[in-house]
Parts: structure tokens; sequence; C-alpha cells
């Protein structure tokens, strides 16, 4: 992969429908579903969760803010919450307040073979846009 391809690869998590890139906040609710999620479908919450934390994985986040982030609502998070608990996808890693924290379990082999799908859909675009810009 070239240093244009790595590039892109970075910055090419979110797309439009035409092809248009597009960034989200942290936190900022997801307008455009990102390319993970075009690949995988947006229908499934836990797949939103997933993406959400994957793409923001340095920092940890509240329920609130996951939901928010995922662009799913706070009942519909709360109601599959047990189950990215029992399978360990999510892990505490503080209190603020009354407020627990959660991240990404990157030690988690589920959540490590999500990565790598993440990333593998990732290259191809990202190889895919290089190569059409060379034309």
């Amino acid at each position: 992969m070239n240093v244009d391809e790595k590039r892109f690869k970075h910055l090419c998590h979110t797309v439009t429908e035409n092809g248009n890139i597009c960034h989200n906040t942290i936190g900022e609710r997801m307008e455009e579903e990102t390319i993970f999620l075009k690949f995988l479908g947006r229908d499934n919450p836990i797949i939103r969760v997933i993406d959400f934390l994957i793409d923001n994985e340095a920092f940890d986040y509240s329920k609130t803010e996951i939901a928010r982030g995922a662009g799913i609502s706070r009942t519909t998070l709360l109601k599959i919450w047990k189950t990215l608990e029992d399978l360990g996808i999510v892990v505490e890693t503080r209190r603020v307040g009354r407020a627990k924290m959660y991240k990404l379990n990157k030690n988690n082999p589920i959540v490590q073979k999500f990565i790598e799908l993440d990333n593998a859909i990732s290259e191809y675009y990202a190889k895919k846009f290089t190569e059409a810009m060379r034309l």
C-alpha cells in the first residue's frame, strides 16, 4: 500500500452514496453511514455500536454517548447492552461521577476480527479510490 492509500484509508471511514467522503465529529450522531456499515448493513444496532467504538477506539464513553455516536436510541442500546457485555465486546474503564465509562475490548478475539474486517474494507476502498484518482 502506498502513502496515498494509507492516508486515504485513515480518512475513508464514511462515504456518501455518490462516493463523497464525510467526516463525523467524535460523539456526533452519524448522519452518513461508514464503509463498514455500508458493507455489513446499518440496521443492526450491535454492528452500529461496534462500528462507532472501532472508529473512536482511543476514548471511552458513557452509554448515552455510545448511543448518540452509534446513531441509535438509548433504549435500543440498553436492550442490546447485556449481549455486548456477555460477549466481552465492551469493557468498563472507569467511573465519572455516577456514569460508567466503556470502550471496545481490543483483547476480545471477536473484536479483533471486526477490526481486521474494518481495516480490510477500508484498504479495499482506499485502493479503489486512489486508482480512480489516477485516471
